[in-house]
């Protein structure tokens, strides 16, 4: 068990080594990072992680330079090669740094799909246990032991150990908790529930109009989500289909008759080999991504 710990400690060492390498202009421009560093509950402060970005894109520029100067020089003379690894070298650092940079981007999109997909089933359980008498902290407390289900559990346990270990009450805690939501229908609706709750308005019948606010939402969403697939199919028909099969019979009828003519010099045969096994399946990967992205998560 102490080894891990003792790595941990060398690489946050390394990260914060790495960040003193980074611009003070490029803080500033990256302090947004911050806030979405706590929004997708990445476990690590904003200085090591600019220290994890300047690491990973310097090691990327480092091994994209070597590992291209190897093979190109191979293929090539080593003034091409030469400078073609350094084109390969800029390439893999702005890659390793863009990734770095999307990452808490991803992590809170796919945070606040599942949030907002299941908001009704969470408003639907916090009226549940509101309705038996049962206090918001106690409330609260029972969503962080169940709230994984419904992509909640993470940031009602921070809120908890505010409670707890920072000494904040229930009310500074929650509304901490609402700012660093990734979710902003599922923060409203925690302070919705902080109005409420210290108004003395009736928490329950708040949280039964949350959740048939959030049900209305989300069948008008899985309609928009059936309306686009439908786009979405005639298109994969058209082009994914349709234009391939006849791209492959006039291509085939081209090479058949011996046709000549084509763009950049390229056969009938050729092209028919490219659109068949790289811009078809292609295609289809794309249009798989983007469905993906489009679908709401159970």
């Amino acid at each position: 068990m102490r080894r891990p710990l003792k790595t941990n400690r060398r690489l946050l060492a390394l990260f914060l080594r790495a960040s003193k390498l980074v611009p003070q202009y490029f803080v500033g421009e990256l302090k947004s990072m911050q806030d979405n560093l706590s929004r997708a509950s990445v476990k690590i402060t904003f200085d090591a992680y600019l220290g994890l970005m300047a690491f990973s894109t310097i090691l990327a520029v480092f091994l994209g330079f070597v590992i291209s100067l190897l093979i190109f020089s191979i293929l090539l003379l080593f003034v091409p090669a030469f400078i073609f690894s350094i084109i390969a070298a800029m390439i893999a650092g702005i890659s390793a740094f863009g990734a770095c940079y999307v990452y808490p981007l991803i992590k809170i999109s796919s945070k606040v799909r599942k949030i907002d997909a299941n908001l009704p089933l969470t408003a639907n359980f916090m009226a549940v246990l509101a309705s038996s008498g049962m206090p918001p902290e106690r409330i609260f407390r029972s969503l962080a032991y169940v709230g994984d289900e419904f992509g909640v559990g993470e940031e009602m346990r921070r809120a908890i150990a505010d409670t707890e270990l920072m000494g904040l009450d229930l009310k500074d805690a929650l509304k901490r908790a609402s700012v660093r939501s990734s979710s902003r229908k599922f923060g409203a609706m925690i302070d919705g529930i902080v109005t409420t709750s210290y108004m003395g308005g009736d928490l329950a019948s708040f949280l039964r109009d949350e959740s048939e606010k959030a049900k209305k939402l989300r069948v008008a969403s899985m309609k928009s989500f059936l309306d686009n697939l439908a786009s979405m199919a005639e298109v994969y028909v058209s082009f994914m289909i349709a234009l391939p099969l006849i791209l492959v019979v006039l291509l085939s009828v081209m090479s058949f008759l011996g046709g000549g003519g084509m763009p950049a010099g390229i056969d009938s045969q050729t092209l028919l080999l490219l659109i068949t096994f790289i811009v078809t399946p292609t295609g289809v990967g794309i249009m798989l991504l983007m469905v993906d992205s489009i679908t709401p998560p159970r």
